[in-house]
Order: C-alpha cells, then structure tokens, then sequence
C-alpha cells in the first residue's frame, strides 16, 4: 500500500503533464479560418502569367503582417474569453511531501515518510462571472469582426494599386504611339525645309511636341514602376514584369440604392461589430451589477496518502458564503461607469450604420455618373480621330496649317488618355461600392465566414 500510493501519485501527474502542451499553429489557425473562410492557399501565377485582380487580393490576404497582427488581437480575445470561463472550474493541485526525522532515545536514525495531499478550491461570483464571460466572448466576436473589416480594407488597397498599374501602363502605350507620331512628324518636317517646302518653324514646333510627349511617357512609366514595387509590397510576391490583367465586368447600371442597403447591416462587417460591441459592453453592466450578490468558496483538503501524524486525519472541507454590505458605493459606481461605456457603443453603432449607408450611396453616385463620363468621353475621342483625319487630309491638300495639324494630334492624344484612364477608374469604382456593400471579399473568392453576410457572386 505504501508504494502504491506514490505511483499513484506519479500516475495522475504524467496525466496532468500534458494540460501544459500549447498548439501555437491551432491558435494561428483561429485567425486564418477567419480571414481565408475556409480556402486552401493561392499560389502565385507562374512564369510568364498574368496576374488576375482576385489572384492579387488572395495573395495580400494570406501574407499581409499588418492584418495577421490584426488576427493575432483576435486571437488574445479568444483566449480571454476561455480564461473568464475558467471562472467556473475548480483549482486542483497535487503536493507529494517527503520528510524524515529522529527517533528520540534510540539508536534508530527514522525513516522517510510521504504524504500526499490534494487539495480543491473554487471561488466565484456567479452573477459577475457569467457577465464577464459573456462579455469576453462578445468582444472576441467583435475583433473577429473588426478583422474582417481590415480585410477588406486591404483588398480594396490592392485593387487600386492593380488599377494604378494597368492605368499608367495604358498611358504610357498611347504616349508611345503618340511619340513615334511625333518623331515622323519632326522627319517629316526635316524633309520638307530640305526640299524647299517646309519651314523652321515647323520643325521647332513638331520637336516641342515630341519633347512633351517623351517627358510625358518617362513619367507615366516611372508611375508604372512605382505601381507595380506598391503592388507588390501588398501582396507579398514580387510582381516584377508580370503581365496584369485587369478583366472585370461591370454592369452597365448599379443596382437600386434600396436593394444596395437591404441588407447593409448584415453584410458590414464593421456594423456587425460596432453590434457586438453593444452587447459587450451591456454584458459588462450586468457583470458591475453582480457586485451586489453574494459570492460563493469551497476548499477542499484530502490526503492520497498519509505516512505521517495524525494519520487519522483524511479530509477536510470548508464553504464560505460571502455577502457585500459596506460596498454599495463603489459597485453603484462601476454600474454608472459601465452604463456610460454602453451608452458610447451605441452612438458608435449609430454612427456606423449612417456612416455605412452614406458611403454606399456616394459609391452608387459616383459609379453612375462614371458610366455617363466614359461614354463622353468616348464620344469626344470618336470625334477627336476624325478631326484628325480631316486634318491630316486637308494638310495634304494644302488647306490646312501645320499649327492645325499638331492641335489635332494633341486633341486625339488627350481624349485617349482620358478615355483609358477613366475606363480603369470604373472598374476601381465597382469594386469601392462592392466594398461599401461589404461583398469585396466574395469577389476575391474568399467564401464569407460564417454570419458575415454578402453573396457569393456579388453584383
């Protein structure tokens, strides 16, 4: 009996040994599973692939430091959570003692003896505890949200460093067919003061407009590079040369703001956590509020084994019940406090939903009136080229100057560049109202998490 209870106290410590194990990757996956909803990785295109829009966000999702610290804040609030549910389990502890001691007027020099004491305690405040656990878990619920906020944040930061590319890339293409315009003109103004026909003043003017439209091709390709060392910046991967591309459908009419709003405060994830925030901190006045009841303790003491004195002493245990009489004062005033802090987050949600609507109408407002200016503009690069032909034809003829001409050409040159670049700015802006909607993540192809609201092939 006397070896058996060591060993069995050995037993239950080897059992308790891996309570202490920490799995650091399943507390990163609290996070992952919330930002990639459940997506395998993306992998980068290969060599010599055009980088898709949605590839791009997918890649600054996975790899983006700023919003995994984002995750990592989740992550402690998870773990804040479990620790006010800890509240409500008992404290065990285990104290093997060894001990040796003389025998008085004999020879004999003792022997070792070995208790085994185990003790459990508990203390609550039930009512104060599951407030603070409801509220710790509201407030979890509430950075998940906020993270996913920040998630979209980033995406949309990644579609206007995509959309900044490709638009001083296409300026730079029409800058370079204006160029090479340019320097045939400047030959062929050479030519003409050559064979008697031209003048100087022809060639200095047709050398100003390739000097302009050189610098001009400099500038828009260093924004280029600039775009592409940003854009790769966001999404972790070195974009390098890679070809772009920037294919998305837009529709030709938003939908109606009603529809847009519908669904607004489902689809927010900054509504919904402004929401969660609400029922925190109302968690936490109910949590001040438990300071008027009583509170409750139980120790208990037993010995696994006992070699020494009095050995007839097995267990004890002990209750206390624990009343507030002389504490009114400072729980009435953690209630005001907390009253206060719940009286704030609803002005915040208050202001969130008419923070998110307002952002959704101006998105709708300014995609519509982009639509009208594409196809104005449109119109005037039609009529640009054609006044351009007509120049160049009566030029031929001898009817027009060359002062004319080069107005002509420039005209054409500016109505293309206003054209190409407010072409790419309407596909930025879909993607900023289906960011206003809350539903920029499910074009990305990250799949909602659960309660996150927004449709898998957003409009």
């Amino acid at each position: 009996m006397r070896g058996g209870a060591p060993r069995a106290a050995l037993v239950a410590a080897a059992l308790l040994l891996p309570a202490c194990a920490i799995d650091g990757d399943a507390d990163e996956a609290l996070y992952r599973e919330v930002l990639d909803g459940g997506m395998p990785p993306t992998p980068p295109p290969g060599p010599g692939k055009a980088l898709d829009l949605p590839t791009a966000m997918r890649l600054a999702n996975a790899r983006d430091e700023a919003l995994a610290s984002r995750g990592e804040e989740y992550v402690r609030a998870v773990i804040e959570r479990r620790r006010a549910a800890a509240a409500f389990l008992p404290i065990l502890e285990i104290s093997p003692r060894w001990f040796a001691r003389e025998k008085q007027g004999s020879p004999d020099p003792g022997r070792g003896s070995l208790d085994v004491p185990a003790s459990a305690s508990f203390d609550a405040d039930p009512v104060s505890d599951a407030a603070r656990m409801d509220a710790a878990a509201l407030g979890a619920e509430a950075l998940r949200e906020r993270l996913l906020a920040a998630r979209d944040d980033l995406l949309l930061s990644v579609a206007r460093a995509h959309f900044f590319v490709l638009r001083a890339e296409r300026r730079a293409e029409v800058l370079r067919a204006s160029l090479a315009l340019q320097d045939a003109h400047v030959e062929d103004a050479r030519a003409r003061l050559a064979a008697g026909t031209g003048h100087p003043l022809a060639i200095a003017l047709a050398e100003s407009r390739a000097a302009e439209a050189r610098a001009d091709l400099v500038q828009a390709e260093a924004e280029a590079r600039n775009g592409r060392t940003a854009l790769s910046f966001l999404t972790g991967w070195e974009v390098g040369a890679a070809p772009l591309d920037g294919t998305l459908d837009v529709p030709e009419e938003p939908p109606p703001l009603e529809e847009m709003l519908l669904d607004l405060e489902e689809a927010r994830p900054e509504i919904r956590a402004a929401g969660r925030a609400v029922d925190a901190a109302a968690a936490a006045v109910r949590e001040a509020a438990g300071g008027w009841w009583p509170s409750i303790s139980a120790d208990l003491n037993l010995f696994l084994s006992r070699q020494s004195e009095p050995s007839d002493l097995d267990w004890t245990g002990l209750l206390e019940v624990n009343l507030p009489l002389f504490s009114a004062g400072e729980v009435e005033a953690d209630v005001r406090r907390a009253l206060s802090l719940l009286r704030e987050a609803k002005l915040r949600l208050s202001r969130e939903r008419r923070l998110a609507r307002s952002e959704v109408e101006a998105a709708r407002q300014t995609l519509a009136a982009s639509r009208e200016r594409v196809a104005a503009l449109r119109l005037q690069s039609d009529a640009a080229r054609r006044g351009l032909e007509l120049a160049e034809g009566q030029w031929t003829a001898g009817l027009a100057t060359w002062l004319e001409r080069l107005t002509a050409q420039d005209d054409l040159l500016a109505a293309d560049l206003d054209l190409a670049s407010a072409e790419m700015e309407r596909r930025e802006l879909h993607l900023a109202v289906l960011r206003a909607r809350g539903r920029i993540a499910a074009y990305a192809g990250l799949a909602p998490a659960a309660g996150g609201g927004g449709d898998a092939a957003p409009r």
